[in-house]
């Protein structure tokens, strides 16, 4: 299929899914938003995450990383349509977030709760640090073409920063009345595995098409040792966070795990254990794995499920804790995001993607 016929089928799948979601908010508002949210947030994670794995690139002098950096830089460059999509949010935060005013849907201890971090927890504060958010994202983006590393040295803290408070605003703001520290981490954790994932996927099909050539296997090896590295580092993340709560047992903070743990929710939980931590652990250890692109690309695909399924697992139970509940306002949120978002990059400006061999520089023309 070529780029003409990606671009029509995935913009009209976006459309689609813009048209199916509108008819949701206006039939079921809450799971509406909180469906588009999911998919927003887990895709939002893959464009910033391959943001910062350029940037690492360019500040480790990663040699083995060229082959692959215009196939992230393509995936980072969609974070324009992401700041315009953030817009179908704003409609929605009345039903998303109960720290939005009036607050008398809800019992009393959480409204004095509320109140008493309505300091941050506040309308203008949300936006205008959203904007500030997509400003970083977007400024660094642009400036990496001109000065790649300055901006990625200068840059990679500020991202970490701002996609940490993202995931509290946007995520962890869902239930105000419960908070973790390292909340940020684990979104950043898996954003940036699932980055990764698709960047071996792309890298697979841009091979198959012919669009990618002379990428020698240790390349693709050090590809794989990263991808086992943050297999390694969200499990731990995740262990951290659950490890501490049990510990400490207070009920403000257990009271976020308890839908999570038991039930469907707890299912859904140890599918992630073993589709997220344990198979692509065990399958990364081999090099007849991490040496062929096939095998990586099948991988990053499955990691891509994976970590829908882990934004879902975080979202979701705030609307339907006693258990797991699909829905076709799902599939539409994906359908929306995932449409305009292959479209969006498939239309950008066509990059050559051809391997520059590791004896020498790669040449800085690649553009966000």
């Amino acid at each position: 299929m070529n780029a003409d016929r990606i671009t029509r089928a995935a913009f009209v799948a976006g459309l689609v899914g813009l048209l199916l979601s509108v008819l949701g908010s206006f039939l079921d508002p809450h799971q509406a938003y909180l469906s588009y949210l999911t998919a927003y947030a887990a895709a939002l994670s893959l464009a910033v995450g391959a943001l910062m794995l350029v940037m690492i690139g360019y500040l480790t002098g990663a040699r083995w990383f060229v082959a692959f950096r215009p196939l992230a830089l393509r995936v980072a460059a969609t974070l324009p349509l992401f700041a315009l999509l953030f817009l179908l949010i704003l409609p929605g935060l009345h039903q998303l977030y109960p720290w939005v005013p009036p607050l008398d849907r809800l019992s009393p201890d959480v409204q004095q709760e509320i109140r008493q971090k309505q300091s941050y927890l506040n309308v203008p504060g949300f936006l205008l640090r959203a904007l500030i958010y997509f400003a970083v994202w977007l400024g660094f983006g642009r400036l990496l073409r001109r000065r790649p590393i300055a901006a990625s040295a200068a840059g990679l803290p500020l991202l970490a920063l701002t996609l940490t408070f993202a995931a509290f605003d946007w995520l962890m703001g869902l239930t105000p009345s419960w908070f973790s520290t390292i909340y940020g981490v684990y979104y950043f954790a898996g954003g940036f595995l699932a980055a990764l994932g698709l960047v071996a996927l792309l890298a697979y099909l841009a091979e198959q098409s012919g669009q990618l050539i002379g990428v020698a296997r240790e390349e693709y090896h050090s590809l794989g040792k990263l991808l086992l590295t943050f297999v390694l580092f969200w499990a731990y993340v995740a262990y951290s966070q659950l490890l501490i709560v049990w510990i400490a047992d207070l009920p403000k903070e257990v009271t976020w795990y308890v839908p999570r743990l038991r039930g469907s929710w707890g299912v859904l939980g140890l599918v992630l254990l073993g589709g997220q931590f344990l198979i692509p652990f065990l399958l990364l250890l081999f090099r007849r794995i991490t040496t062929r692109s096939r095998a990586l690309g099948w991988l990053g695909g499955w990691l891509l499920v994976m970590h829908y399924l882990d934004v879902y697992w975080l979202v979701l139970p705030t609307l339907h804790p006693g258990g797991v509940r699909f829905h076709w306002l799902d599939l539409a949120g994906i359908l929306l995001v995932g449409g305009f978002g292959v479209a969006y990059a498939s239309r950008l400006r066509p990059e050559v993607l051809t391997a520059v061999p590791a004896s020498r520089h790669a040449g800085e023309s690649y553009a966000v």
